[in-house]
């Protein structure tokens, strides 16, 4: 399963990392805490009809106590403290391991995407917010509190908007899809901003060049401070407007990685695309992480 901001999504993974019975649905916004748990819980039953499966894989937005799987998503606010691990394993009757769905989305691209063979991958996911997962030698990196790679939450700008965490400036507060929405106005979410943009609206085109600009300082800085020689990036932001985003984000590469050790970097698009989330997170059940 993969439940962020926007959408949930839950499929069947077989054991060689394929997909099947794939549904989605957006997430509910104005629902209590066990109304959100019910539809996700309602679609993994649609989604598993009647198959025999091993166990639940969850990649959630975050943050999260990691690996207890007790979620506070910055973008759920029906969600404080919780239980989702512990919930499904008593709805379901099977084991579950639930992780950042950035992390996830990180560890799909490795095993079946566009990190594979990568010996030390930086994924990072810009939708609703900005995530990220650092995968090394084939397993994930989890830090003290399983948050490692949290990119969105790199200081990009001091002078930068507020972000929802408390700090000014963080890649979140600026190239999310929520950010962009939020910063253009009038009630329009990201993909309105990228058809004014595309349309010649300078405002739009601003807030996505500075979305690029963002995403690449955050992502020298974790390149940098980790020796990551491949970053994927993915999410349905940076996927819908890659055009959009790519001409600064580039730039901004050139100009600032700039030590020799790091110049080896190469930066590609998700190829798993939308589904890298869900791969992701069966991959936390076939190939345990702990």
């Amino acid at each position: 399963m993969d439940i962020g901001g926007t959408q949930c999504g839950a499929a069947i993974v077989d054991a060689d990392g394929t997909p099947h019975n794939l549904r989605r649905i957006g997430t509910p916004s104005d629902v209590d805490a066990e109304g959100l748990f019910a539809a996700v819980a309602s679609l993994a039953e649609t989604v598993r009809a009647g198959e025999r499966v091993d166990g639940i894989g969850v990649g959630c937005g975050g943050p999260m106590r990691w690996p207890e799987g007790v979620v506070s998503p910055l973008h759920i606010p029906a969600w404080r403290a919780f239980p989702l691990r512990t919930r499904l394993e008593q709805r379901f009757e099977i084991p579950c391991v639930v992780d950042n769905d950035a992390k996830a989305m990180t560890l799909g691209e490795w095993w079946r995407g566009a990190g594979r063979d990568a010996s030390a991958l930086l994924g990072v996911i810009v939708s609703t917010g900005v995530g990220g997962g650092i995968v090394v030698d084939g397993r994930l990196l989890h830090g003290a509190y399983g948050n490692a790679g949290h990119i969105g939450h790199v200081i990009a700008s001091p002078d930068g908007p507020r972000c929802e965490c408390g700090a000014n400036g963080c890649v979140e507060a600026i190239a999310s899809g929520h950010a962009i929405g939020v910063r253009y106005g009038g009630g329009i979410d990201a993909a309105g901003v990228a058809a004014r943009a595309r349309q010649g609206d300078d405002r739009a085109r601003s807030l996505f060049a500075e979305a690029g600009r963002a995403l690449a300082r955050g992502v020298v800085a974790a390149a940098v401070l980790c020796d990551i020689d491949r970053v994927v990036i993915g999410g349905g932001v940076a996927l819908a407007a890659w055009d959009l985003l790519a001409p600064t984000f580039e730039s901004e590469l050139a100009h600032v990685l700039r030590i020799e050790f790091a110049r080896r970097l190469t930066v590609h698009r998700a190829s798993l695309g939308a589904n890298a989330g869900l791969v992701g997170a069966a991959a936390l059940v076939l190939r345990p992480q702990g």
